[in-house]
């Protein structure tokens, strides 16, 4: 059984028109203006696939020809396409022949094709909203083509020989978008020097130790060792574990590792991603990562703020928009996929309110244990308040980042309307934290109630002045 990624409708795309179909990659491609956007139900997979477009047109056509408007939103000529008919082996996902992303060793030992869907349990791991069974369910053609396109985005540490994808722990990834799939494409289809091999045509490339990774070899880099298994044939039809598709579907597959990918002590790879947002640190330049949604409620919450100063460092065209595509992790477990779109570029003017609003959501906490605190009386740790603000922070975080383009251009109003937003989950709190019909319980949830973020002013102007020592003039 053969199963061309070039011909085969496996890609979901939603058209300008509202429609949705599934398409090939040539179709892709060659009618990305009278697309809108990847229309994969998990964001893991539209950013997975946009980025394999992406690579591809830089193997066929090179850098972006000079005279091409990057804002177009016209479809790419098919004569750019030729390489991709002249190497069609490279795109064949099953068959004994060249296979797409794939290459075993000898002694390979196939395990359960789930593994490479983060959202499918296998093995001893569990889910209380999915079950599924090692040697019964399985993938269709398509759903093994996504999780294949994965592996160089968000593969984490899988144990002893299983290294993570190039980029480590998986960090965010920010794209510009336009109004159609080819305008997205054009956005990020930055002039480059060094190209590489992609992993299609030798997906058993090692990455280089000391030198600098070319584009095509990190984008595409395959940290696993994969050969799926041909499709179970049998007379009644199976439904994919992962997108519930009636046919017939993968069992098993090699799932193994490439040995460790890490330099040698005193050695540096270089490898800039052209979508991860690197910060500037005393102890050197690192990638935006995540937070830990299991380790903290509300780790995640002023996620969008975090994002938008990093974005301020990342220059782009002023007609697009981010679109932001998390992953959360401790290495070696997968948690959840986020993503959220925010206006970009953004001005240094906003930076600094962008840095009030989270310092002022931590000072929430302080500020209600002061309420509680008498001279009288031994400090106690309130470790009920902790709680409740995790509980309602990420709720305010969502509507407030939904209008982040508002408060980026809205001054301290659009900001304090953002603060505002605590006011009906503080008054919440204030019932918890005080109840009763006493003269003191009602005084007290009048002032938790009144506890808000300090929008209305900037860190500098808010600055009280300081107190002068006794003696100085």
């Amino acid at each position: 059984m053969r199963y061309s990624l070039l011909e085969k409708p496996w890609i979901p795309v939603l058209w300008t028109d509202g429609k949705f179909s599934k398409v090939g990659i040539l179709e892709a491609l060659t009618q990305a203006g009278h697309i809108r956007q990847i229309a994969a139900s998990n964001p893991m997979d539209r950013v997975a696939i946009f980025r394999f477009l992406l690579a591809l047109l830089y193997w066929c056509r090179g850098n972006l020809p000079t005279t091409t408007d990057t804002a177009s939103e016209e479809s790419f000529p098919i004569d750019w396409f030729s390489k991709l008919d002249a190497d069609k082996e490279c795109f064949n996902l099953l068959g004994g022949g060249k296979r797409f992303y794939q290459y075993r060793e000898q002694g390979d030992k196939p395990l359960t094709v789930n593994y490479l869907i983060h959202e499918i349990p296998s093995g001893t791991n569990f889910n209380h909203f999915r079950h599924s069974i090692d040697g019964a369910n399985g993938l269709c053609p398509a759903c093994c083509a996504l999780g294949l396109l994965r592996l160089p985005m968000f593969s984490t540490q899988g144990g002893q020989g299983k290294s993570p994808g190039i980029n480590a722990k998986p960090p965010i990834y920010v794209i510009p978008v336009g109004e159609t799939l080819a305008e997205t494409l054009r956005l990020s289809w930055q002039p480059v020097s060094n190209l590489g091999t992609p992993a299609w045509e030798k997906p058993d490339v090692q990455l280089p130790g000391t030198s600098e990774v070319p584009l095509l070899t990190g984008l595409t880099w395959l940290p696993r060792r994969v050969w799926l298994s041909q499709p179970q044939e049998s007379e009644s039809l199976t439904h994919c574990i992962s997108c519930g598709r009636l046919g017939n579907v993968i069992i098993s597959s090699v799932f193994a590792g490439k040995g460790s990918a890490k330099t040698d002590e005193g050695t540096k790879r270089v490898w800039h991603d052209p979508h991860v947002i690197y910060e500037q640190t005393k102890k050197g330049e690192f990638s935006l990562h995540s937070a830990d949604v299991v380790g903290s409620a509300d780790a995640a919450a002023g996620h969008w703020a975090r994002t938008m100063t990093g974005l301020l460092q990342n220059p782009r065209t002023e007609r697009s928009r981010a679109w932001v595509v998390g992953f959360s992790s401790d290495q070696n477990k997968y948690f959840e996929a986020s993503e959220l779109f925010l206006p970009w570029p953004v001005s240094p003017a906003t930076v600094e309110k962008l840095s009030q609003w989270q310092q002022s959501n931590y000072n929430l906490n302080r500020k209600l244990k002061q309420l509680d605190e008498k001279p009288s009386r031994k400090p106690r740790k309130h470790i009920e308040i902790n709680t409740m603000l995790a509980t309602i922070r990420p709720h305010v975080e969502s509507k407030v980042s939904a209008k982040a383009e508002e408060l980026l251009s809205g001054g301290n109003t659009a900001w304090e309307h953002a603060a505002g937003e605590y006011r009906p989950m503080m008054q919440m709190i204030a019932r918890s934290l005080a109840p009763g019909v006493t003269t003191a319980a009602v005084e007290r949830r009048r002032k938790i109630g009144n506890v808000l973020p300090q929008m209305g002013q900037t860190p500098t102007e808010a600055r009280k002045p300081e107190r002068r020592k006794r003696g100085s003039k």
